[in-house]
């Protein structure tokens, strides 16, 4: 199952970095600044009385339908929090979907999925460089929905097994200006075979090829060592090792530490080494991404053939370009025109799904003055395994077409129509015809 929050988290921790840097900046800056300035004792400080501004995030102030937060600026300690380097952030997704033709079976489904995350920068709180730290918990709750469909990709990436724990702690450091280090619990795919384009679709595969055999990822990240060499900011190689104990089945997810050094059930290890280049365009042709990638597993894997192997590994490649932009002139308006592509290979002994191939269209601002709404289409392709022993008939191929109504800047909705051709490569299966909405709320 691909990572939901993926684009999420990965882009929520960038942005951290980005609102948290002024401040800790600010403060290296100074030469008059000590440590102790810098970070004073967050019970030392108290925020200072004030009225409302017309402005604030607060009754009062905005009218609640252009909050940027369901829950605004908690009264001003949301500011006050972030200029002492703690920010707190959080959200609720919510599916209905069944399948309207086709299928396993037609019946509602409803799912859905709680995050809580608190990120501290340690340069703010005390004088540690360009250091963070991340805690994520969720909470997991309903039927999934792909036991009535019978596909094999998953037609919602935040579908699981119902589970509350707190899924990720990592710290992240710089060491020198080119190095980034990342220890922790970690979702490999908020660093590794994301697409950014790709991050508005629901199907599962649009986030992360499913060639990747037993990939740490929600909902179970792993105990992680991540590094980075990233020689300038449009080019990077990282390599990340994972726990691989998700592979025989291990929760991961509600682990500690103690699992990456030695476990009962497994001793194995995810790998995964991953280079990328970007670009920033010109005009009305937007930024874009490149990246080509390599796994390996080294746990012992079935074949379909009876047998066994020790191992097993793949390669990915993603490429996401923004073809059009509607305002080239202005930097913060992301209204235009993005293209997605995505392949992977693995094993076809071991991997259900050898070759992935994906493509996706998204358009961000079609309707005239709905600049914040996305319409997308994506075709996604899994070429099912052919190897001696397999029982798949043929390959499984969906389509899916979305439409985000950004209702206010906290909240959206999603209708979404997915088609799946040929689900699990099962013949007993008709072809899906799947309904489905979203509603997401950022806290």
């Amino acid at each position: 199952m691909a990572s939901y929050l993926t684009a999420v988290q990965a882009r929520a921790c960038a942005a951290t970095f980005a609102l948290l840097a002024p401040v800790a900046t600010a403060a290296a800056q100074d030469p008059a600044a000590t440590t102790s300035d810098a970070a004073p004792a967050l019970d030392e400080q108290e925020p200072e009385p004030q009225g409302v501004a017309e402005d604030r995030e607060w009754v009062g102030g905005l009218p609640w339908w252009r909050w940027s937060r369901a829950t605004g600026d908690l009264a001003d300690r949301r500011r006050w929090l972030e200029e002492n380097g703690i920010e707190v952030g959080g959200g609720l997704t919510m599916d209905w979907g069944a399948p309207w033709h086709g299928g396993v079976r037609n019946r509602d489904t409803v799912f859905s999925l709680a995050d809580v995350n608190v990120a501290l920068d340690l340069e703010t709180l005390f004088g540690l460089p360009r250091t963070l730290v991340f805690v994520d918990a969720y909470q997991i709750e309903g039927r999934g929905l792909s036991g009535d469909v019978g596909d094999l990709q998953g037609v919602s990436n935040i579908e699981s097994t119902n589970v509350a724990q707190i899924a990720e702690v990592w710290l992240e450091s710089w060491l020198g200006s080119e190095v980034r280090l990342k220890v922790g619990k970690v979702d490999m795919n908020s660093e590794f075979a994301f697409s950014e384009v790709s991050g508005e679709f629901i199907n599962s595969s649009a986030g992360i090829t499913p060639t990747i055999q037993s990939y740490p990822t929600y909902p179970n990240p792993a105990m992680s060592v991540n590094l980075f060499y990233q020689p300038s900011e449009f080019s990077y190689i990282g390599l990340g090792v994972y726990d691989g104990a998700g592979a025989v089945g291990v929760n991961t997810g509600s682990q500690g530490p103690s699992g990456f050094f030695r476990d009962d059930e497994s001793d194995q290890y995810f790998t995964i080494l991953e280079a990328g280049t970007s670009w920033t365009g010109g005009n009305t042709w937007g930024s874009g991404r490149a990246a080509l990638g390599a796994w390996y597993h080294g746990e012992q894997f079935s074949r379909f053939d009876g047998g066994t192997d020790r191992g097993t590994q793949g390669v990915y490649a993603i490429l996401d370009q923004i073809v059009w932009r509607e305002n080239p002139d202005d930097a913060e308006d992301a209204q235009g025109i993005g293209l997605s592509f995505m392949l992977g290979f693995a094993d076809e002994d071991v991997a259900a799904i050898p070759l992935h191939a994906q493509f996706g269209v998204v358009y961000t601002g079609p309707i005239e003055g709905r600049e914040d709404d996305v319409l997308g289409l994506l075709c996604t392709h899994a070429q099912l395994s052919s190897a001696t022993g397999s029982t798949f008939d043929g390959d499984e191929t969906v389509f899916e077409l979305l439409y985000r109504i950004q209702l206010t800047p906290a909240m959206s909705l999603k209708p979404d129509l997915q088609y799946v051709i040929n689900p699990s490569g099962d013949p007993s299966i008709d072809d899906a015809l799947v309904g489905m909405i979203r509603m997401e709320l950022t806290f």
